[in-house]
This record gives structure tokens, sequence and C-alpha cells, in this order.
């Protein structure tokens, strides 16, 4: 087993930290302060066909999978941009690029794809707020009217709405019957400046700079041909997307994590006390090492999954296992990193105390961890299902 990137993806992570390289610490710590998306980030990851990973290049995209948007995310969390900068790979290569390429008929896919190489913004809405993580509980509805769909419904926690082109959009187009809660729900492509929709932020606790937002579809028009795969059968269409959302938010919080940690370790080695660097002290050293010893397990779980999924295999346990490691690595590299920093770990100019805010969502969303427990034990373990 080769665990060595290739030629090309080591060029792609080098080329991710020269543009992180210009978007320095206190850049995210200003756009989290003033809640305002990183614009001119995401513009040089446009600019070098980074939003355009998954995208066919038939289309103009750079046609390749999700390990090289796991390596370009570690490449962009680790160099500064923490939680948020490779979270904006989801917006476009995994809810856009992934979403169409594999369930958009042929017109969709020209007249999309190359929008979403060039930088559009894909949000996706799915979260509601009586379902949560219930998906087959939305109440999201699209109801035929001639040739087009009108949506009526709320979505909650869908990251970017207020910046984006489009938001893939999950409503229930048949009414949910007994014994197939999963079925009568359908997948759309909702430009975000249709009439009827509304868009407001909502005040969190991280990740700011990104913006998570409630979008309430009243009325909404859209036409039959933005219906993406088959009727009825979106919650299925869904379940790819769902497993690549899985796996890069497992390389989101575990770069935070690597990021949090080199912050620890130049702090540890600098900050002395009784005379002697703290970090000489095992008190200090020992959980520090700990944590990379985590991370770097962690990574070859996420690896793991991405690999899967690019060779067309089943990943759905190595998708939800990284999610958790990822999230627990990441977590517990942060917490030590503000242990290490000791009072200086809750001031603004040290950085890791928006880290530890950030990475905490990684255990909530986009799967909590009792879910992925949940998971593993029914559909793994074939324990009695507990929900």
């Amino acid at each position: 087993m080769d665990f060595a990137l290739s030629q090309e993806q080591q060029m792609m992570q080098s080329l991710a930290e020269d543009i992180s390289s210009d978007y320095p610490l206190d850049y995210w710590r200003q756009k989290d302060d003033a809640e305002e998306f990183p614009h001119e980030f995401w513009d040089e990851l446009a600019d070098a066909g980074f939003t355009g990973l998954t995208v066919p290049e038939e289309y103009g995209g750079e046609g390749l999978g999700m390990t090289e948007i796991v390596a370009t995310g570690l490449a962009l969390g680790r160099n500064g941009g923490g939680v948020s900068g490779p979270n904006l790979l989801t917006l476009g290569p995994v809810f856009g690029g992934i979403s169409l390429n594999e369930h958009a008929n042929e017109e969709q896919k020209q007249r999309w794809l190359p929008e979403i190489a060039d930088g559009a913004i894909v949000s996706l809405g799915l979260t509601e707020p009586d379902a949560g993580l219930d998906t087959a509980g939305i109440k999201t509805t699209a109801e035929e009217d001639g040739d087009e769909y009108v949506l009526n419904g709320t979505k909650i926690w869908t990251t970017g709405a207020h910046v984006s082109d489009y938001i893939v959009t999950l409503a229930r187009t048949s009414p949910m019957e007994d014994g197939s809660r999963h079925s009568g729900i359908s997948l759309f492509v909702v430009p975000s400046d249709a009439d009827g929709i509304t868009v407001n932020k909502i005040d969190k606790l991280s990740m700011r700079c990104l913006g998570s937002c409630e979008v309430v579809f009243d009325g909404v028009r859209v036409s039959e041909e933005n219906l993406l795969g088959e009727e009825d059968k979106g919650f299925y269409h869904l379940l790819g997307t769902l497993n690549t959302e899985r796996i890069i938010w497992a390389a989101i919080p575990l770069s935070a994590g690597e990021l949090a940690l080199d912050l620890a370790v130049d702090y540890a080695k600098e900050r002395e006390a009784f005379e002697r660097p703290i970090g000489k002290n095992q008190g200090v050293q020992f959980p520090l090492a700990e944590s990379k010893m985590e991370l770097e397990t962690a990574k070859l779980m996420i690896y793991k999954a991405a690999s899967l999924y690019d060779k067309g295999e089943d990943c759905s346990m190595e998708a939800n296992a990284a999610k958790f490691m990822g999230a627990r690595a990441g977590f517990n590299a942060c917490d030590q990193a503000i242990q290490t920093h000791g009072g200086m770990g809750f001031a603004d100019e040290y950085h890791v105390e928006r880290l530890y805010r950030d990475v905490r969502l990684a255990r909530v969303a986009p799967v909590s961890d009792e879910l992925v427990k949940s998971f593993v034990g029914t559909e793994v373990l074939n324990l009695p299902r507990s929900y």
C-alpha cells in the first residue's frame, strides 16, 4: 500500500500553501471579527483552478477526485485557514462539482459545471429547523405546476447561502408513506436570487466568516429543468454527496488541529516559566506528542475513505469513521493548544481560541458523533437499529 502523494498532488498542495501564505492568521481573525466572507481568498482559489477540482476537464475543470480535495484542504487549513479555509472546498467542488457530475444530465452539466469551475458558489439546502439530521423528515415541498416546481419551506444552517450563486435544495415532491420515509424527496438546483427566497444570517459561535443561514422558500418557482436526477429519488442521490461531505469534514477539523498543534509547539518552545521552556516539561510535551499521533492516525483513515470513493467503491463506513476520528483528533489538538498556552490561549492574538471555537462544530455537523456511532453499530456491526 502506497501512502505517498503523487507528484501532481504534491504540486497542488504546494500551490495551496503558496496561496495561503498571502492570507496569514491575522487575515482570518479579521474576517472572523467582521463576519465577512473571504472573497479575496475564494477568488484566488478559483483563479488557481481549485474550485473546479472535481469538474471534468471537458467542462473546464481539473477532473480530479476526493484524494485531491483532501490534500488541498489539509494544506489550506494547516497553513492559516484553520476550519474556514478548507471548508470553502465544500461550496464548489463538493456541493457543486460532485453533486452535478454524479446526477445531472448532459444539458445540465453543460449549463452549470463550467460556472462552478470558474468559481460559482454552491450551497446545500438540506437541514431544517424541525428535521435536523433526520433528512427524511424534511417539510420543504416542491409541487409541480405545469413545467415548473413551486418550492415552499425553510432551511437552516445553510453555509454560504448569503453569497451563493446556487442552492442545491432537497424538497419533498410526494407525500411521506409508511415504510418509505426516504422516497418522495427530490433534488433541485435553485438560483439563489430567485423570487421568493429570503436569506437570513444566523448569529453563531464558530466559523463566522463563512456565514450560516436560514433560507426561506416562499412560492419559489424553478423550471423542471432544474430537477437534479430522478424525481422522488433525491435522498438516494444525495447519499454520495453526503459521503464526500463527511470526508472533507474529516480533513477540515484535522487540518485545524494540525495548525493549532504547530502554534502550541512554537509557544511551548518560546514560553519560559521557572527559568526553563515549558516544552521541556513532560506535562506539556506528552499531550502534544499524543495529539500528533492522533492526527496522523486519523489522516490515514481520511485518505483511505477518499481513495475508496475515487475508485468507485463503497466508502460509507470509512467516510463516517474518518469524520468521527478527524473531528475528535482535531478537537483534542485544539483543546490541548489552549491548555499549552494557559491564560494566553483565551486571547485573540494567539488565534487558538478561534480554532477551538471553530473546530467544535465538527463534532456536531455535518453529522454528529452519536449518529456516526449509530451508523457503525447498525450498518457495520449489524446491531439492532436504535432510531
